[in-house]
C-alpha cells in the first residue's frame, strides 16, 4: 500500500514538474515575442511624434488660411501650397505609423498561441488580459487612422476647390465646420489611445 502511494506521489510530482516546465517554456516564448515587438513600438512612437508635429504645422496654416480675406488670392495660394506640403508629410508619417503599429501588433499578438498551452490559470488569465488590451488598443488606433485619412481627404478637397474658386461662402463655412469637428474628434481619439497605451504598458511591465 505504501509502495503504491509512493509511486502515485512520484507520478504526481513528475506531472507537476512537467507542467511547470511546459508553462515556463511557453512564458519564455511570449517574453521573446514581446521583446521582438519593442523596436516596432519604438518606431511607431517616433512616427506618432513626427506626425503630431506635422499635424500642428498643418493646423497652423489651416487657421491662417480660413482667417484670410477671400479676395487676397496671392496669399491664399501661398498658404494652400504650404498646406499641401504639410499634407504630403502627414500622409508619409501616417503610412509609416500604420506600418510600424501593425508590425508591433502582429508580433505581440502571437503570444495567443503559447498562451493556450499554459496550464497555470492565473498566468493564463494575465496573458489573456494582455491580449484583450492589445486588441482594444488596435481598435482605437485604427479608428484614429481612418479618421485621419478622412480629414486629409476633406482638407485636400477644401484646398483644391478654394484654389479653383468653386466654393460659395456658405459652403466654405460648412466645410470649415466639418473639418474643425473632425479634428476635435481626432484629438479625443488619440487621447483615449494614449491613455490605453499607458495601461497596456503597465500590463506588459507586470508580465515581464
Amino acid at each position: 500500500m505504501n509502495r503504491l502511494l509512493a509511486v502515485t506521489m512520484i507520478l504526481f510530482f513528475t506531472a507537476f514538474l512537467m507542467g511547470c516546465q511546459s508553462d515556463e517554456k511557453q512564458l519564455n516564448k511570449m517574453v521573446k515575442l514581446i521583446e521582438e515587438s519593442a523596436p516596432f513600438e519604438k518606431d511607431f512612437a517616433a512616427n506618432q511624434k513626427k506626425l503630431d508635429e506635422a499635424r500642428k504645422n498643418a493646423q497652423s496654416v489651416y487657421l491662417d488660411l480660413i482667417n484670410l480675406n477671400y479676395d487676397d488670392k496671392d496669399l491664399i495660394t501661398q498658404k494652400i501650397n504650404e498646406a499641401n506640403t504639410y499634407r504630403e508629410e502627414q500622409e508619409k508619417r501616417l503610412a509609416e505609423a500604420e506600418e510600424n503599429f501593425q508590425k508591433a501588433y502582429e508580433t505581440t499578438v502571437a503570444i495567443e498561441k503559447p498562451m493556450k498551452k499554459i496550464k497555470n490559470e492565473d498566468q493564463k488569465k494575465q496573458v489573456f488580459e494582455l491580449v484583450v488590451m492589445m486588441n482594444e488598443r488596435k481598435r482605437l488606433i485604427e479608428d484614429f487612422f481612418e479618421a485621419y485619412h478622412e480629414t486629409l481627404e476633406w482638407e485636400n478637397s477644401f484646398y483644391q476647390q478654394l484654389a479653383d474658386g468653386k466654393y460659395p461662402l456658405e459652403d466654405l463655412d460648412q466645410q470649415i465646420h466639418k473639418i474643425n469637428k473632425h479634428n476635435q474628434d481626432m484629438e479625443e481619439m488619440i487621447h483615449q489611445f494614449n491613455q490605453f497605451t499607458e495601461k497596456y504598458n503597465e500590463g506588459i511591465n507586470d508580465f515581464l
